[in-house]
C-alpha cells in the first residue's frame, strides 16, 4: 500500500494527467488504497477499474473517484470463449454501466477489450452506443499485442472517422511494439496513451512511460 501511494504521488509530481489507481470492487487492501489516493486531491485525476456491471461501478464511487474505466470484450473470440455470452449482453451491460457512471457525474473511459482482433463494423456500433450512454471516450486495447504501426494506423483513423469518438490507445509488447503502436494511435488521432513505468504489465507489458513521453517530446515536438 506505501508503495502505490508513492508512485501515485511520484506520477503525479512527473505530470501524469490520469492514474488508474486500481480496482475497488477486489476490497480490502486494494480498495483501501484507492481511497487514500483520492484523499491526497493530487493534480492527476483517479480513475478506477471496473468491469461492465453497476455493482463494480459502485465500488468505485465509493472510493470518490472522478473517473472510471468500463472495460468489456468486443472481439468474438473473447466473447464466446472468455465471457461465454453474446454481442447483445456485451453492448447491453456496457450501456447501463455507463448510464449509471455518468448519472453519479464521472468521466467514463469505456475499454474495448481485444479491440485488435474485433470485428470492426461491431467495434464501431459498440462505439456508437456507448457514446449515446455518454461515454468520453473509448479505449482501444491491443489485448493480446498483435498490432503493428500500419495495422494500428489504419484502424484507429477509420475508428474516428465513422465515431468521431476520443479514442485512448492501451497497447501491449508481445512483439515488442507497444510504444511504436501507441504513436502510430496518436498519429492516427488519438488523444490519450496508457503507459506503464518501464513497461511493465502483463506477459510482455505495456507501452513504457518514458519511451512514449520521450517520442513524443523529441520526435514530435509535444512537450
Amino acid at each position: 500500500n506505501r508503495e502505490k501511494l508513492r508512485i501515485a504521488k511520484m506520477l503525479d509530481n512527473l505530470g501524469v494527467h490520469q492514474i488508474e489507481a486500481g480496482i475497488p470492487v477486489m476490497g480490502g487492501d486494494e480498495k483501501e488504497v484507492i481511497c487514500e489516493i483520492v484523499s491526497y486531491h493530487l493534480n492527476a485525476s483517479i480513475m478506477a477499474w471496473n468491469r461492465a456491471n453497476v455493482e463494480d461501478v459502485k465500488h468505485s464511487l465509493d472510493c470518490g473517484v472522478d473517473s472510471v474505466a468500463i472495460s468489456v470484450s468486443t472481439s468474438d473470440i473473447h466473447i464466446a470463449y472468455k465471457l461465454r455470452t453474446s454481442r447483445e449482453w456485451v453492448l447491453k451491460s456496457m450501456v447501463e454501466s455507463v448510464e449509471f457512471a455518468k448519472n453519479a457525474g464521472v468521466y467514463v473511459s469505456v475499454n474495448a477489450e481485444d479491440a485488435s482482433r474485433s470485428d470492426f463494423d461491431f467495434l464501431v456500433e459498440f462505439a456508437s452506443q456507448a457514446q449515446k450512454a455518454g461515454a468520453d471516450r473509448l479505449r482501444f486495447c491491443d489485448t493480446i499485442g498483435v498490432l503493428d504501426p500500419f495495422k494500428t494506423y489504419e484502424s484507429v483513423s477509420r475508428l474516428i472517422e465513422k465515431t468521431c469518438m476520443d479514442i485512448e490507445m492501451h497497447t501491449h509488447n508481445d512483439f515488442g511494439m507497444a510504444t511504436a503502436n501507441a504513436l502510430a494511435g496518436l498519429k492516427a488521432g488519438a488523444k490519450f496513451l496508457g503507459v506503464t513505468v518501464n513497461g511493465l504489465g502483463e506477459r510482455a507489458g505495456n507501452a513504457a512511460l518514458e519511451e512514449v513521453a520521450m517520442a513524443m517530446k523529441y520526435l514530435y515536438s509535444v512537450d
